[in-house]
């Protein structure tokens, strides 16, 4: 008689479970690799995001701020001061986007920074201009 053997006793040593195991322990080790940049992603689109929130906040706000103004003076002051708003936000998020980036690019090793790679070539040597002049011996 054939004893029943269930699907898990059958597929515990297959081929295919240790290939899927090998890709994704793999893919585990890439992660790894690229985690400080998908950080840095993540941060740079959050703070995209929070721009994109604190000027749609100012355009909301922007009529009911323009409904307070009484003569031309202040309109022009209130226009001043949401451009004014706009620059110095635009310019944080730029300057908080630069500094995610750098990381990306530079070393993460303490003492690479200190070393350079240069390959040095040997110096050429001049010759010495040769003449074909041909020298008579006296016989």
């Amino acid at each position: 008689m054939v004893g029943s053997v269930s699907r898990g006793g059958l597929n515990e040593s297959s081929p295919v479970q240790s290939f899927f195991q090998m890709y994704f322990s793999g893919l585990d080790t890439l992660s790894g690799t690229y985690d400080p940049f998908t950080k840095n992603f993540a941060r740079g689109q959050l703070e995209l995001m929070g721009l994109m929130n604190r000027r749609a906040q100012a355009l909301m706000e922007f009529p009911s701020r323009l409904g307070q103004c009484r003569n031309p003076q202040d309109l022009v002051e209130e226009q001043m001061r949401y451009w004014r708003t706009a620059y110095e936000q635009y310019t944080e998020s730029v300057e908080r986007m630069m500094e995610l980036m750098v990381p990306a690019g530079a070393a993460t090793d303490e003492t690479s920074k200190d070393e350079h790679d240069y390959i040095t070539f040997p110096e050429p040597q001049e010759k010495a201009p040769t003449s074909r002049v041909r020298e008579r011996k006296v016989a």
